[in-house]
């Protein structure tokens, strides 16, 4: 890069920049806690309840994100984003494990239906990524934005809208920063809306019944 003019560097660098801080914000975690705030928004009357749900869901997040942290910072794992497949092996069920506790205890709490439709799409789709992270490294922050989309699709359009575009945003972020080739993020948005989509119409099909 050093043959090119300085101002096509200075932007390059402020695009690279702003597609790490995306990766952040637009981390899975964090766009299943807006999901959350957003499902339980509608459905509870109480702001008792609604930081009760959100408390209930980073209660489940905690040891994954915990033990991601703890084997980065020991130099351990490559990246708190876990660049390798193997290092997926033992966070990903821990996540499964943790996000499993916090749906008994939605059910214990009596969540609405579509908090607990929500939470049984997740853990759904967060079954099939351990399986697929066996062998290959999906985007799962591909998959986890586009799975929300599609969480959405019979609640309101325009939250299906806002995060397929924040899934497209993040999915190419995680391009721009080399952390995923295009066929890991592709993937992992129809994976995500796929998953998110039909899960909502088979549960949906279920509770007619």
């Amino acid at each position: 890069m050093s043959g090119l003019p300085s101002s096509i560097v200075s932007t390059s660098s402020h695009i690279d920049r702003l597609a790490h801080i995306l990766s952040y914000v637009l981390h899975p975690a964090m766009l299943m806690i807006v999901t959350v705030a957003l499902i339980s928004l509608r459905t509870r009357s109480s702001p008792v309840w609604i930081l009760l749900d959100l408390g209930i869901l980073i209660l489940g997040l905690l040891p994954g994100l915990l033990y991601i942290t703890i084997k980065t910072r020991k130099g351990e794992f490559s990246h708190y984003h876990l660049l390798l497949k193997e290092e997926r092996r033992i966070a990903l069920p821990l996540f499964f494990a943790g996000l499993l506790g916090s749906f008994l205890l939605y059910r214990w709490t009596q969540a609405p239906l579509p908090m607990m439709r929500g939470m049984a799409i997740g853990l759904l789709a967060g079954l099939g990524a351990i399986l697929i992270s066996r062998f290959w490294k999906i985007s799962l922050h591909a998959a986890v934005a586009m799975g929300c989309a599609g969480l959405f699709l019979p609640i309101s359009g325009m939250t299906v809208g806002l995060f397929a575009v924040l899934g497209l945003i993040v999915g190419l972020a995680r391009l721009r920063v080399h952390h995923h080739t295009p066929a890991q993020v592709i993937v992992g948005w129809i994976y995500g809306f796929g998953m998110g989509s039909l899960s909502v119409l088979w549960l949906g099909n279920i509770a007619s019944h």
